[in-house]
């Protein structure tokens, strides 16, 4: 199998993003967990650490390519509605010195939540 790269994603929400983030957040979380052979972590940039205020998302992805990345992030129904704002997203290429197993499995502990 070809080698996979990993692309880190700094993406601001769109000036109307937070309002749509509620409606759209169930879909964007199905979402994840169906490409979770890509996805490797994320979540949200905070106004500050004090505030639940969320002015956009970090994503940590996995590729064969930068391309194949791009089309992930681009297929998100955070950017497909909007929330995100793709003109001003960066796109770094990146290498893990270090990572560690997660404590919890975020995107499963939100789809049993919807289920209850």
């Amino acid at each position: 199998m070809a080698q996979k790269y990993e692309f880190l994603f700094i993406i601001p929400d769109s000036p109307d993003g937070s309002s749509k983030r509620d409606v759209v957040t169930d879909p964007h979380e199905a979402y994840v967990a169906q490409k979770k052979d890509h996805w490797l972590a994320g979540g949200p940039i905070l106004t500050e650490h004090t505030s639940d205020e969320e002015r956009g998302s970090w994503v940590l992805l996995h590729a064969h390519s930068r391309e194949e990345a791009v089309d992930v992030v681009k297929s998100d129904p955070f950017m497909t509605a909007r929330v995100w704002d793709w003109e001003k997203t960066q796109v770094l290429s990146v290498k893990s010195g270090l990572r560690v197993p997660f404590v919890k499995d975020s995107v499963q502990a939100a789809m049993d939540k919807a289920k209850n």
